[in-house]
């Protein structure tokens, strides 16, 4: 009798847990994926990512900005996608993909303009659910390295000579590297991922060690069943590493050592990953994204060198 009271006491007790779990899984996938989420909006940003602040663009960037000619496409969901482009007379291109509830110009204008004025053309979108573009749920690159093709495809239909490198930055650098994995037309040559994350999978679960005592495993469990369900995609799914088993182009890898979003060994187990040309450069004493500020002269001379090394 009483080992039946108690046996139901635990019953009872696990299934309220799991049903805690399940909710706080659902509650922190929506944190992540939603554009227009509450609590990471007012809340969260300074948890998960502490090295975020923005920064106001200078007045000559501002300036560069001016001159964009907005480019508009479709993804493969109908969602409307924006991009601003800086064109010249030129064959090469360079698409500069920003990262994580950022936008082209808050993050990548100062790349831009950079390359603009090296000779290349430049195309900078704005993310689904980021921006100017459409979307109320992130892609957090999986979805984004689909509409990457899209502008890859768009640039060659217009210039079937070009020679394309893509650049992108934390969320940007993943999907950039995701797209690697997919059937890419000749024209792209260089791939470079400044802190790209493994998986989804292993971003979500190094923000959960850092910010809670849940059972990590099984509430990643649950988020990733979730996330199948809200987005169409599981976490795991959302694989860097898989993807560049596929690919075939040379890939710089830079990273800040004291990144407290996407740690460095992150980076690292990536450059296993690929089996092509690849370089890795790490900035020492530098947070998430932060040595083009604060170490510029190695940052372009390292980006410089890859390019040509690799395109000439």
């Amino acid at each position: 009798m009483i080992i039946g009271i108690v046996l139901g006491i635990i019953v009872i007790g696990l299934l309220f847990y799991y049903h805690y779990l399940r909710r706080w899984a659902r509650f922190f996938v929506d944190a992540i994926v939603e554009r227009d989420n509450h609590w990471y909006l007012s809340k969260g940003q300074p948890s998960l990512n502490p090295d975020a602040k923005k920064e106001e663009p200078t007045d000559d960037l501002y300036n560069f900005w001016l001159t964009e000619y907005e480019w508009g496409a479709l993804s493969f969901d109908q969602e409307k996608l924006v991009a601003s482009t800086f064109l010249q007379d030129s064959s090469r291109w360079v698409i500069c993909v920003h990262g994580y509830r950022s936008t082209g110009f808050d993050e990548m204008s100062a790349q831009a303009k950079t390359y603009f004025e090296a000779g290349y053309n430049v195309l900078v979108p704005d993310l689904r659910a980021h921006g100017r573009s459409s979307g109320k749920i992130i892609g957090l690159g999986w979805l984004d390295r689909l509409d990457l093709i899209t502008w890859i495809n768009l640039i060659t239909e217009n210039n079937s000579q070009a020679e394309i490198i893509l650049h992108g930055e934390g969320m940007g650098a993943a999907a950039v590297l995701m797209a690697s994995g997919e059937k890419l037309p000749p024209q792209v040559k260089l791939l470079i991922a400044d802190s790209s994350y493994t998986s989804v999978y292993s971003a979500f679960k190094y923000q959960l060690h850092r910010l809670t005592n849940y059972p990590v495993n099984r509430f990643m469990g649950l988020a990733n069943q979730y996330a199948k369900k809200r987005n169409g995609y599981s976490l795991l799914e959302a694989s860097v590493s898989r993807q560049l088993g596929s690919n075939h182009l040379p890939v710089l890898f830079l990273h800040g050592q004291e990144d407290q979003f996407i740690p460095v060994k992150e980076t690292v187990t990536l450059m296993e990953a690929t089996a092509d040309k690849k370089e890795l450069k790490i900035f020492a004493g530098v947070g998430h994204l932060k040595a083009k500020k604060e170490q510029p002269e190695a940052y372009w001379q390292t980006i410089w060198s890859f390019i040509e090394k690799n395109l000439g």
